[in-house]
């Protein structure tokens, strides 16, 4: 029934832009507006950033650096980022960027900029669901990591990182779908007054419902199967995520981390997306796709290495 609702909506949203051109108006402040009057987020949008999401503990209390500091500092970190790239077969797409406002984090709450202290569970959580990607076994494809299988994308809640990211927005009255390059991975937020899944009901990517405040999208999503972890947080997470104009051709995105299950307190992400142009191509993610048995036979010429070492 899902995927039905999916192909439903996504089909009548394709047919939009061309039904609504040279609809969508514009009130005083220069906000793109749909033919029934919300703010008009579809189109192409793009985000990314060289600033950490925390700040690193040599700029403790220092919020925003000096264009002169900001030079300085990404020596160092563009040099991290390059390791990073070059981990990954056929990277030269990394196209890092700068810093966001100067920022020295994308945490803005906590106003240390750093994750608050994680409860035991969490820490356990965080050790066992998300290791380094060197550390993490290679005995079958199910030890990796989601990402790596192709089972999802990074698009819940979004992340800003070096490796700058495409997405496209689609709307109508009753849904706006985010549809992500990387894993081709759609978003749906229903904006209707459905009613809340039954709790045992779990799903990789949980379950989201939307609303407008004023002209900010405002959605939460909640019934995480737990079979991943955003930085320790459960399958009882509460993401509450934030969609609002800045200007016409920028958006402030902010996600809040609610989770006292995981994390001393909640806390919350903030930076721009901007419009960029398409189209998206297919992330085709195991069309021709040698990683998986790469690192699996890679990891067993590792253990007959270590076995024949004195």
């Amino acid at each position: 029934m899902k995927h039905l609702v999916v192909r439903l909506a996504l089909g009548g949203m394709l047919l939009m832009p061309h039904a609504a051109a040279g609809q969508l108006g514009q009130e005083a402040g220069g906000v793109p507006r749909t033919p029934w009057g919300t703010p008009d987020f579809s189109g192409y949008w793009t985000y990314g950033t060289s600033t950490p999401l925390q700040r690193p503990p040599e700029l403790a209390g220092k919020l925003v650096l000096t264009p002169e500091e900001a030079q300085a500092y990404l020596v160092g970190r563009y040099a991290s980022i390059r390791r990073l790239r070059d981990l990954c077969l056929n990277a030269d797409w990394w196209v890092p960027g700068g810093l966001t406002n100067g920022r020295t984090a994308l945490i803005v709450d906590p106003p240390d900029g750093r994750i608050p202290q994680r409860t035991p569970a969490g820490a356990a959580r965080l050790k066992a669901l998300a290791p380094p990607v060197r550390e993490r076994k290679a005995d079958g494809p199910e030890d990796r990591e989601r990402y790596e299988r192709c089972i999802m994308g990074r698009s819940i809640p979004m992340e800003a990182g070096p490796a700058p990211r495409l997405a496209q927005v689609f709307q109508s009255p009753d849904y706006v779908i985010f549809l992500a390059q990387q894993n081709f991975e759609l978003r749906i937020i229903p904006l209707t007054a459905l009613p809340a899944l039954p709790d045992g009901v779990r799903q990789w990517r949980g379950e989201a419902r939307g609303r407008w405040e004023g002209d900010t999208l405002v959605w939460e999503t909640t019934h995480f199967n737990g079979k991943w972890t955003l930085h320790g947080a459960g399958p009882n997470v509460r993401l509450v995520e934030r969609l609002a104009f800045s200007d016409p051709d920028t958006l402030e995105y902010e996600f809040t981390v609610h989770d006292a299950d995981s994390f001393a307190a909640p806390w919350t992400v903030q930076f721009p997306i901007t419009r960029a142009r398409g189209p998206l191509y297919e992330f085709a993610c195991h069309e021709g796709n040698y990683s998986m048995p790469l690192i699996l036979s890679g990891a067993r010429a590792t253990e007959v290495e270590d076995k024949a070492a004195p």
